[in-house]
Formats: structure tokens, C-alpha cells, sequence
């Protein structure tokens, strides 16, 4: 590259990445305003952008309110949180050290939130149900299990760490 151009070049990219961060910026600030309106509807926006840098900075709100459960006052419904399921298994196979971590984080919150539902379904084997959601989530948390017990080993330790987390609890419930 000639050191003339070097200067345009620059100047390029960081116009690019300005447009890139004002969209991001944008699409987060319409995502808070639904997240305080309606909870559907913000999953209909998270969903419909399909933007892991937005699931990302969304995924702290839901996880505090998946922990907060009932006590919340626009609690996760098990039918919301199994329509994130999609975006955390993909941020369970994602090379990003930031998306592993939230992603193993909403898992355990999740066995943690439904612990009762799924130990029950876990016992009854699938049989009795009485929730396609719990149905539906329980399953998608059993194909979790194999690519949560791999990030164990995970030479990051923050990684590693939240996997055995996510595993010992995996194993406890849907295994």
C-alpha cells in the first residue's frame, strides 16, 4: 500500500465504523424503549434485527429479569426465554469469549429460573407434560449439555468457569 493513500484509507474505515456504532446505538435505544413497553414486542424487535451485537447488550436485561422471576415486574415468560434459545445456542458456539460467557450465564439462569419445571420433566421423562414451552426449552437445554461439558475445558478460565457452573447444574436437571 502506498503511504499516500494511507490517510484516505483511514478516514474511510473510520466512517464505516462510526455508521456501524450509530446503528448499533440506534437499534439499542429502540430495544430499551420496547423492553419497558411491551416484552413482546422487544422480542419481536431482537429477534427481527437478528444482530448478535444487540442480543448481546440485551441479554444482561433479560437475564436480570429471568432471575427475578415473579418477583419482577414484567417477568420472562419460559415461552420468551425458550424464542432467545436459538441466539444462545449460537453464542454457545461462537468464538467470542464475551458470547460464550453470557450465553453459559443465561443458561444457568435459566435452570435456575425453571429448576422445579425441569427436575419434574426430567423425572417424568418427557411423559405428562404440560407445557410445550417447558417441553421445548428442556430439550433445547439437553442439546446444550455436550457443547457446555467441551467449554470446560476451556483454556480461558472465566470460561471454564462458567461451563462447570452450567454443566454441574445441566447435569443436576436434564441429564
Amino acid at each position: 500500500m502506498n503511504y499516500n493513500e494511507l490517510p484516505t484509507k483511514l478516514a474511510s474505515q473510520h466512517v464505516e465504523v462510526a455508521n456501524k456504532l450509530s446503528r448499533r446505538l440506534i437499534q439499542l435505544r429502540a430495544a430499551r424503549t420496547l423492553w419497558h413497553k411491551d416484552m413482546n414486542q422487544f422480542m419481536d424487535h431482537v429477534m427481527r434485527v437478528n444482530e448478535d451485537s444487540l442480543s448481546y447488550d440485551v441479554f444482561p436485561w433479560i437475564i436480570g429479569r429471568v432471575r427475578k422471576g415473579e418477583k419482577s415486574s414484567q417477568p420472562v415468560s419460559m415461552g420468551a426465554c425458550q424464542e432467545f434459545m436459538p441466539i444462545v445456542l449460537r453464542f454457545l458456539h461462537s468464538d467470542s469469549n464475551e458470547h460464550l460467557h453470557i450465553a453459559l450465564v443465561m443458561v444457568q439462569s435459566l435452570l435456575e429460573r425453571f429448576w422445579d419445571q425441569l427436575v419434574a420433566m426430567s423425572k417424568n421423562h418427557l411423559t405428562s407434560c404440560q407445557s410445550a414451552n417447558l417441553e421445548s426449552l428442556y430439550m433445547i437445554l439437553v442439546t446444550t449439555v455436550e457443547r457446555v461439558r467441551l467449554l470446560t475445558l476451556s483454556s480461558q478460565p472465566e470460561v471454564a468457569k462458567e461451563a462447570r457452573a452450567a454443566y454441574e447444574l445441566l447435569e443436576k436437571t436434564v441429564i
